[in-house]
């Protein structure tokens, strides 16, 4: 009688032990959370840029990757923009959404950018935080619109077109 007390006494621990220990796993991001996704023909190739120092720099975008300045920096591979990718934990990701010649770009609970290509494909223009950043397909153009991207009332009506 004694016996059969003691295995049930032992039997319950054990499952009351691997109870706690199934709750207690850490949270892991599942990789179906994350759809691969390509980043549509019209934005993709070389964009220059110019910044303060008046220097052009050059900037991809290729199909699976975005490399811009203020967003995606060291250039990161993009996914679809889905609600669970984007409340996703400890992920470095980009998610993309596009519609037309407008294409949303997030990092997972970070910040948002959108980028607005125009008819021509000649400039794209990327809305970061509070400022429109003009990238164009020449250098000669990048140089251009450097000059004529210091006024505000121009900077107003971008933020505009791209938003």
């Amino acid at each position: 009688m004694k016996i059969k007390r003691i295995l049930a006494f032992l039997a319950g621990m054990l499952i009351a032990i691997s109870a706690v220990g199934v709750t207690n796993q850490p949270e892991q991001v599942s990789a179906s959370v994350f759809q691969k996704t390509t980043v549509p023909k019209k934005f993709r190739g070389t964009w220059y840029g110019c910044w303060g120092n008046g220097k052009v720099q050059p900037f991809k975008i290729t199909r699976t990757e975005i490399n811009l300045a203020g967003c995606a920096d060291g250039g990161a591979r993009v996914y679809k923009y889905t609600k669970r990718a984007y409340n996703a934990k400890g992920s470095s990701h980009l998610l993309i959404r596009t519609k037309g010649n407008r294409m949303w770009i997030c990092a997972p609970h970070g910040q948002t950018s959108t980028a607005y290509v125009t008819n021509s494909r000649k400039n794209l223009y990327v809305f970061v935080t509070t400022w429109t950043n003009t990238y164009s397909k020449s250098k000669s153009a990048a140089k251009r619109n450097y000059k004529a991207d210091r006024s505000m009332s121009r900077r107003d009506k971008l933020s505009k077109l791209v938003w």
